[in-house]
């Protein structure tokens, strides 16, 4: 019985990837393995199917010894394997500090954008991640709790550009199933015990009493979030359909004709997701759907880099005039504030760090050892290709896909600017410092910028 269940599964994950085409027999895949009872079972998995495949972990140090442990438990899993192992230590607690934003935030955009980099960087075709049937529903009643959009009911994809979930179609009870029958070991987080977190308080209290109301909750889960998927397919293309027939180019932004959009369907969502693209939130749209209704000549809405102004006939989207976006070029450390755009200016001070010195967390403050800046430095807003080290991290990435995995709106994208010293990217104003000018016991002075929001 223990050997049919077995084979089940791996018939189920061999047809699922097959299904989906998620990669192919040749293709080299990067599994993302924390060393618990998921990640080891899709490890498995791959091993008995016979492809090819890497392992990584990233160990966050939030857990001292625990974490140091599911570090060297899944170096040996690799090894037992035989094949190539990836580890990196990142800062999640100093990255969420920095940006105001959760630890849990901050550790999945951190570890995400280290598999990228490590995925072209060793020619990994994909990047699997041990997702499940559970975590997909908890995904959704998550965003349900928070609140949400059609994008949000979709759940967790099974494909999102290298990113690959061949474990998509299977329940957390059937994997441990298979562990257990398997004989396999793995780590258990002792987080996920407890109800700290707002994920453990849904697997924990709200979802058995789902399951109890509907045994097959899970399967008919399936069935659901492929409806709401294709439903989703529909509606975009509705939404690009619309917005190709009533925009209308001009320069620096677009016109919408408020008669022409006033007889659309549902035209407030369809103007909430046209001006996705230039930075607006959903909240932005009912005191602007007031404008358009009582005939509010003249008023303007914002983002950070576009508006929308309600003329007597046409909503104008426009490009948000900058006092400047041409470089400056610092030959020293001024004696003033620098003033770089409309948004923030920057302020330069030289530090002689002491024993009780403490780098700030802001993420609006860089630290930089003054002994590796090269003068002149020139401040800028980024270009494609650019690339930088982030702090703690061991090698380059384009500034392009930092902002990506940090989810940066496409507004706020446009309007990053850089620190650069020579050639290289010293502080992506905002976001982060490059490693190669972190401060450090040998550091003898160091050079401290702050950006002032205006």
């Amino acid at each position: 019985m223990a050997l049919a269940q077995n084979q089940a599964l791996e018939r189920q994950f061999l047809s699922f990837i097959n299904k989906e085409q998620l990669f192919a027999q040749t293709d080299c895949i990067l599994l993302a393995i924390s060393g618990g009872l998921d990640s080891v079972g899709m490890a498995e998995l791959f091993r008995l199917a016979g492809f090819r495949y890497g392992i990584a972990h990233v160990n966050f140090q939030l857990r001292g010894t625990d974490s140091d442990q599911d570090e060297a438990f899944v170096k040996a899993l690799a090894e037992r394997h035989g094949v190539r192992f990836h580890t990196v230590r990142l800062p999640a607690k100093q990255e969420a500090d920095q940006r105001g934003i959760s630890t849990q935030m901050a550790a999945r955009q951190l570890r995400y954008a280290w598999f990228e980099q490590v995925a072209r960087e060793f020619g990994y075709s994909g990047i699997a991640t041990a997702h499940h049937q559970d975590d997909v529903l908890e995904t959704i009643l998550l965003n349900l709790v928070r609140g949400t959009g059609l994008t949000g009911l979709r759940g967790i994809p099974i494909k999102n550009g290298l990113i690959i979930r061949p474990l998509w179609f299977a329940n957390r009870d059937s994997i441990a199933e298979y562990i257990s029958q398997n004989g396999l070991a793995w780590r258990e987080d002792s987080s996920n015990a407890s109800n700290h977190y707002r994920r453990n308080q849904l697997r924990h209290q709200l979802i058995p009493v789902l399951k109890e109301m509907n045994p097959n909750l899970l399967q008919t889960l399936q069935t659901t979030v492929a409806r709401i998927q294709s439903a989703g397919v529909l509606v975009d293309q509705e939404i690009r359909r619309s917005w190709d027939t009533l925009a209308i180019p001009s320069p620096g932004g677009f016109l919408l004709s408020i008669e022409q959009l006033l007889a659309q369907n549902e035209w407030e969502y369809r103007l909430s997701e046209w001006l996705k693209p230039f930075g607006f939130q959903y909240v932005q749209i009912s005191p602007l759907a007031e404008a358009v209704r009582a005939d509010g000549f003249g008023q303007k809405f914002y983002s950070a880099s576009h508006q929308v102004i309600r003329d007597r006939e046409f909503l104008r989207i426009e490009t948000r005039q900058s006092a400047s976006f041409q470089p400056i070029v610092l030959d020293a450390v001024p004696l003033d504030d620098v003033f770089v755009c409309d948004q923030f200016s920057l302020r330069f001070k030289v530090i002689d760090p002491s024993d009780d010195f403490r780098i700030p967390t802001s993420s609006h403050i860089a630290c930089l050892d003054a002994d590796r800046l090269e003068w002149p430095l020139t401040i800028r807003l980024w270009q494609t290709g650019d690339r930088f080290r982030p702090l703690g991290m061991t090698g380059n990435q384009t500034v392009g896909n930092f902002l990506t995995n940090r989810k940066v709106s496409l507004a706020d994208r446009r309007s990053a600017w850089v620190v650069v010293s020579g050639e290289k990217i010293a502080w992506l104003i905002g976001y982060r410092t490059d490693d190669r000018f972190r401060i450090t016991e040998q550091t003898r002075k160091m050079v401290k910028i702050e950006r002032l929001d205006l």
